[in-house]
């Protein structure tokens, strides 16, 4: 059967609800890029990661951490969260944390993997799998080592046990981890959950920090960090407000 020819009017329809389309798309994105400009700032970010705001913008891994770093500074509060760490480490000279955070409950340590797309892999696994179809597929390193590496990183520079140490592996909401098989003690999650899950931590966990021995940890974290020593030290006093 031959195809119904279209009408003015339909076209004119179809080219008008195109049209809306794009304009409030790109309205969405707008306000997006604007409210990320914003709190790019306004949250510290740019002061603790020394990226550029383009350059986090462009960058899909720096985004994460932005993103990641964003929600937990209105969780947790801004001074409590601190990123782009660099400690030493047993196996490599120094090893970068992506994201962590200290409240009385513990010692937070994320790592942010951006990706989408099913993700595939068990605790006992060199590396994991990224896949975006069958044809695409990308091997990254299990990310519970890599956190691991962090975790005895950290509980050596502030002198801590593990028990104190609370890991975090962080996907995406765009991954699929249905094929992921680790233990009950590893933490992995869509972004959305893990925020879920600090928030569970922060209202039912036991305190296992006081305030003090908080505001004390983060000063010693914060001479780790990225920043430049006039804002460590700007970032010092700030801190030691949360005491008073």
């Amino acid at each position: 059967m031959a195809k119904r020819r279209q009408s003015p009017f339909e076209a004119l329809i179809e080219l008008i609800a195109y049209t809306m389309y794009a304009l409030i798309y790109l309205l969405y994105r707008l306000i997006a890029f604007i409210y990320d400009l914003i709190t790019f700032y306004t949250s510290q970010y740019k002061l603790k990661s020394g990226n550029t705001f383009i350059k986090t913008l462009l960058n899909k891994g720096f985004y994460g951490e932005f993103q990641l770093y964003r929600k937990l500074t209105k969780k947790l509060g801004r001074h409590a969260v601190l990123t782009n760490l660099y400690l030493d480490s047993k196996n490599t000279e120094t090893t970068e944390i992506d994201v962590l955070a200290v409240t009385q409950k513990g010692v937070y340590v994320f790592e942010m993997k951006n990706y989408g797309g099913y993700i595939y892999g068990s605790q006992k696994d060199q590396y994991w799998t990224q896949a975006m179809n069958r044809f695409i597929k990308h091997k990254f390193y299990n990310p519970l080592r890599q956190n691991y590496a962090h975790i005895k990183a950290v509980e050596s520079y502030l002198e801590i046990t593990t028990d104190r140490i609370i890991p975090v592996i962080v996907f995406s909401n765009r991954s699929r981890l249905s094929k992921i098989n680790v233990g009950d003690g590893d933490k992995v999650f869509q972004y959305k959950n893990a925020l879920k899950y600090v928030k569970t931590i922060e209202k039912k966990g036991t305190n296992v920090f006081s305030i003090d021995e908080v505001s004390a940890l983060l000063n010693q974290l914060i001479l780790k960090t990225n920043m430049s020593d006039e804002i460590k030290e700007k970032h010092i006093e700030e801190v030691k407000q949360m005491k008073q």
